[in-house]
């Protein structure tokens, strides 16, 4: 059943043939009928269709993951959804009444929410801290602590470009405009060189050194058909006016390029080329320098630039990357099989760190220690 159609019933817009498969949806269960009513409850309270829907994803698979949890040791699901300010969710195999509430949390916490904090680094070497409250600006750029925006302007030669670079320590992000107006928005961990102006005519080039940033590209048609390159280890993305995103961590050994609208070339410097088309998702293994693309659901690889983590059929040790990164903690598995347990969920980046890990606890698959900024699944 697709969660639009319930927003539709409630908005009162189904066409004739939806309203057919709508009200075969809702007579054939009880659950079905409950749940239906409680979406129209929420929405008439204001609450967020876009992250219902993920909590209505959960619910709808919730019959397929308990058929197959003989077959999946562990397959276990948070089934989540979030309303104006709190966070909700449904545990999709495991009995609440046998849940076990161990876990150890230091009295002086000193695990801090994510915030926009960036170090720019200007080309003569000068290092500049941007952050909520501190306003920065000199004749290229300016920045109010939550963005940076350069000026718009046209160099006559590449030679006199000057460079800077944009440095997110873990617990950060931050959001870029460029010269050109390609805007940029950088995760935690992430490091971006770029120029402050382009020059007229020719392919204007970045380089993410590291990390995680979702590009919307400034037209090459603004541009006299001036095309776009990002470059990272192992490979180039071409585009001529798109909207993308890179996660190139060091700590991987793949490069994820996902795209969201337009067209890019992926090229792995090994004579092999990939064009994307809106959805997909190009892997390069920088091992093998092997090169593959992938469908993936789009939303669950971009979320983190709308303030989510959306999480889907995701193992426990890349939500514990994420999370790791954006609240700068250490988490380690003290039983390394718990690291394939898979989790579907959606949570706001500005919950406690705190509040994600009981959701996760309470599947009743695995529980977590805190030591300081240390924590240990167990």
């Amino acid at each position: 059943m697709d969660f639009k159609l319930i927003i539709k019933k409630i908005k009162q817009t189904l066409s004739e043939e939806e309203e057919k498969i709508f009200e075969t949806w809702y007579n054939e269960s009880p659950k079905h009928r409950d749940y239906f009513k409680r979406v129209q409850r929420n929405c008439n309270r204001g609450i967020d269709t876009v992250n219902l829907e993920k909590g209505w994803y959960k619910i709808s698979k919730r019959t397929d993951i308990q058929k197959s949890v003989s077959n999946f040791k562990y397959a276990a699901a948070a089934a989540i959804f979030i309303s104006l300010g709190s966070l909700w969710y449904f545990n999709s195999l495991k009995d609440k009444s046998k849940i076990h509430q161990e876990y150890e949390v230091a009295k002086d916490n000193p695990i801090k929410i994510g915030t926009d904090k960036a170090t720019l680094t200007l080309d003569d070497g000068s290092k500049i801290a941007l952050e909520k409250g501190m306003v920065y600006n000199n004749k290229e750029a300016s920045s109010n602590g939550e963005q940076l925006i350069y000026k718009s302007a046209k160099s006559p030669s590449s030679d006199l470009i000057k460079q800077n670079i944009l440095t997110i320590p873990r617990g950060g992000q931050f959001y870029l405009v460029l010269a050109d107006g390609t805007k940029v928005w950088m995760n935690s961990e992430t490091r971006l060189r770029y120029p402050v102006a382009f020059t007229p005519n020719k392919t204007r080039e970045v380089e993410l050194v590291y990390g995680e940033a979702y590009f919307e590209v400034s037209p090459s048609t603004k541009h006299n058909g001036s095309g776009f390159i990002v470059h990272s280890e192992g490979q180039d993305v071409q585009v001529l006016g798109t909207q993308f995103n890179i996660k190139a961590y060091k700590d991987e050994n793949t490069i994820f390029t996902t795209l969201v609208e337009g067209k890019v070339l992926v090229d792995n410097f090994n004579n092999q080329y990939q064009k994307l088309v809106p959805g997909e998702q190009s892997n390069l293994n920088l091992g093998s320098k092997s090169l593959s693309v992938t469908k993936v659901d789009v939303y669950n690889q971009i979320s983190w630039k709308d303030g989510l983590f959306s999480f889907k059929n995701t193992s426990l040790k890349e939500i514990t990357k994420v999370l790791s990164r954006w609240y700068d903690v250490s988490i380690t598995f003290e039983d390394e099989t718990k690291e394939t347990i898979e989790f579907n969920g959606v949570f706001r980046k500005n919950s406690n760190l705190k509040q994600i890990l009981d959701i996760i606890q309470n599947t009743n698959e695995v529980k977590y220690r805190i030591t300081n900024k240390t924590i240990t699944m167990i």
